[in-house]
Order: structure tokens, then sequence, then C-alpha cells
């Protein structure tokens, strides 16, 4: 019981710090505004352009914008 209390403490812990380092970065993207792909950037908008970066899929997409 106790082990079991234990993990989802730790889970609740997980998850509030990943919902507090998307809004930080989220923060920090809104006070730079835009900017090119910046190496040590932590702001929302670099870290899902780096992702695409290693992610490259060269999919045909049916819509564009």
């Amino acid at each position: 019981m106790k082990k079991a209390l234990g993990m989802k403490k730790n889970c609740k812990r997980e998850r509030l710090m990943i919902y507090e380092m998307i809004n930080l970065s989220s923060e920090i993207a809104v006070r730079k505004g835009m900017h090119p792909l910046e190496k040590g950037c932590n702001c929302i908008s670099c870290v899902n352009k780096r992702k695409r970066l290693l992610n490259n899929t060269d999919k045909n997409w049916k819509f564009r914008l």
C-alpha cells in the first residue's frame, strides 16, 4: 500500500515538473518574440524546431499552408 502511494506521489511530482517546464519555456518564447533557432535557447519555439530537425520526416502531407 505504501509503495503504491509513493509511486502515485512520484508520478504527480513528475507531471508537475513537466507542466512547469512547458509553462516556463512558453513564457521565455513570449518574452523573446520571433527569433531564429538559437543554440542553447530553451524557449518552446526553439525546442520544437530542434525536435523537428532531429526527427526529420519527409512525409507527403495532404494539406499545405
